[in-house]
C-alpha cells in the first residue's frame, strides 16, 4: 500500500497540521503571518514546515520558505493550486459525511467500549 498514490495522500491528510492549513487558505488566509495567528497552537516552525511540504507535494503555490528559514513579510499570498482545490473538496466532501453522522460516529465508540467490558 504505501507505493499507491492514496498512501501519500493520506500521509498528507494525516498530518495534524495539513488540514487547518489548507482549510485556511481555502478560506483567504493567505500570508504567513495571517496564518500563524489563525491558527491557535502551531509554532512558527512547524508552520514552516507544514506549508514547505504542502507546496512540495503540489497543493500550496507560494513563497518558498525551507524548514528552518524565515518568512518574509513581502512575501506574495499563499494558494491552493488546482490539485489543492480539488484535495480541498473532498475534504469538505469529508467534512460534510461525518456532520451527516455525527450521532453515530459518537455513539459507535461509547457503544463498543460498553460491550466490551
Amino acid at each position: 500500500m504505501a507505493d499507491r498514490p492514496i498512501a501519500k495522500v493520506l500521509d498528507t491528510l494525516s498530518r495534524r497540521w495539513s488540514i487547518p492549513v489548507i482549510y485556511a487558505v481555502a478560506e483567504g488566509r493567505c500570508r504567513f503571518n495571517d496564518l500563524h495567528r489563525h491558527l491557535e497552537g502551531i509554532n512558527h516552525k512547524v508552520l514552516i514546515e507544514t506549508v514547505y511540504r504542502l507546496q512540495r507535494d503540489g497543493y500550496l503555490d507560494g513563497p518558498l520558505t525551507a524548514p528552518g528559514g524565515r518568512g518574509r513579510t513581502d512575501a506574495p499570498p499563499y494558494a491552493l493550486t488546482g490539485l489543492g482545490w480539488q484535495l480541498w473538496g473532498l475534504i469538505e466532501d469529508i467534512d460534510k459525511w461525518s456532520k451527516e453522522r455525527e450521532q453515530y460516529l459518537v455513539r459507535a465508540p461509547a457503544e463498543f467500549d460498553r460491550l466490551a467490558r
